[in-house]
């Protein structure tokens, strides 16, 4: 299973305009995401200087030959000091001269780390944000592919786990039969550590699985994804264990016309808040349980597990085709009872296409 060539050309030329559009010099990117993003460098501990007529990837000895086979358009500085923040500045100075606007990214550095940023630069900082991460939010076709490759793998996976039955089973076995089938099936491993929740286990919207053993009775909530050449998948199925009762087949019921009225109102021009997540939540509002939906409906999914754009009643972003995101109402009615829909969609002109395709009808299994 392989995807085509990332555009990291086109990536540093948009971090570039970012920089005019920011009235910055330089940019110092410090988030490994991003770091990834723009130069391709799949290790960790390394930074990038992007300035109009300078690139640079600063790290140590442990990651110089990744660095040449990894990236093509920046300059490799060697890091051999104790500080690989002091050590990027000195660089982006030498290159640039001693006083620049340097914009940094706050939200991926310790306060120290900032302290020592702000003793290294003699020139001013100006936090960009999340300006640089959003660079990622709308996917190239190769990062689209990868995303589906994950969502392909997590959709088998699933499949195989469910499939032995649930019955008896803890939380933890499950979670790690899922482990054990993605490495199987070529995945780099977990998009993050999966959700497993039995019963009223399943109300907890973030469980962590435990020693219990599911009950025949149990609704069985398993929030899961795959990664698959540094992206993610991210999906969640709510399977009866066993058989289910009339009330909750009536929340599942719930939670899946919220799921499709969300689903259906994604598409480019949507507003993650206004529309989709509106859309979503009025159903389960209207059936009485709005009180019950206490997240958001989505988040983008790509380099990382969570990120830009977001879906929710109190943040969203206006939705471009391209983008890849989830829609995952979901109840959760505390000590009896959780159900939680998702699936990981492409944003498209007229609609999105589902990604994550494991059959989202109520499932009963052994």
């Amino acid at each position: 299973m392989t995807t085509g060539t990332a555009d990291h050309a086109g990536r540093l030329a948009r971090c570039r305009a970012l920089l005019e559009e920011r009235g910055l010099e330089a940019v110092l990117v410090t988030d490994r995401y991003d770091v990834r993003y723009l130069s391709g460098f799949r290790g960790e501990d390394a930074t990038l200087i992007v300035a109009p007529e300078t690139a640079l990837i600063v790290t140590d000895s442990r990651f110089y030959a990744q660095v040449h086979e990894e990236v093509a358009q920046y300059e490799l500085v060697e890091h051999r000091g104790t500080d690989l923040l002091e050590d990027t500045v000195k660089a982006a100075a030498e290159r640039l001269g001693g006083s620049f606007t340097l914009g940094y990214q706050a939200g991926a550095m310790t306060h120290a780390e900032y302290r020592g940023l702000r003793r290294a630069h003699r020139g001013r900082l100006r936090d960009v944000r999340r300006h640089v991460t959003r660079l990622r939010m709308v996917k190239e076709p190769v990062e689209a592919e990868a995303i589906a490759a994950a969502a392909a793998l997590v959709d088998l996976a699933l499949g195989v786990v469910v499939g032995e039955g649930l019955v008896g089973r803890t939380e933890t076995e499950v979670a790690w039969r899922l482990v054990e089938e993605y490495h199987a099936r070529g995945a780099e491993g977990e998009s993050f550590e999966a959700i497993v929740a039995a019963g009223d286990h399943g109300a907890q919207g973030h469980a962590i699985p435990g020693e219990r053993r599911i009950r025949a009775g149990e609704l069985v909530v398993i929030d899961t994804g795959a990664r698959f050449d540094g992206y993610c998948s991210d999906i969640t199925r709510t399977f009866a264990a066993g058989r289910a009762s009339k009330a909750h087949r009536r929340i599942y019921d719930i939670v899946y016309e919220a799921q499709e009225a969300g689903v259906a109102a994604v598409r480019h021009g949507a507003h993650g808040r206004d529309d989709v997540d509106a859309a979503a939540r009025a159903v389960i509002t209207a059936a009485g349980h709005g009180e019950e939906f206490g997240h958001g409906t989505g988040h983008g999914v790509g380099l990382e597990v969570h990120e830009a754009p977001f879906l929710g009643s109190l943040r969203g972003d206006r939705l471009e085709a391209g983008m890849v995101c989830t829609v995952e109402p979901g109840i959760y009615l505390e000590g009896e009872v959780g159900v939680r829909i998702e699936d990981t969609v492409l944003v498209t002109m007229d609609g999105c296409e589902r990604l994550t395709r494991y059959p989202r009808e109520l499932q009963v299994t052994d």
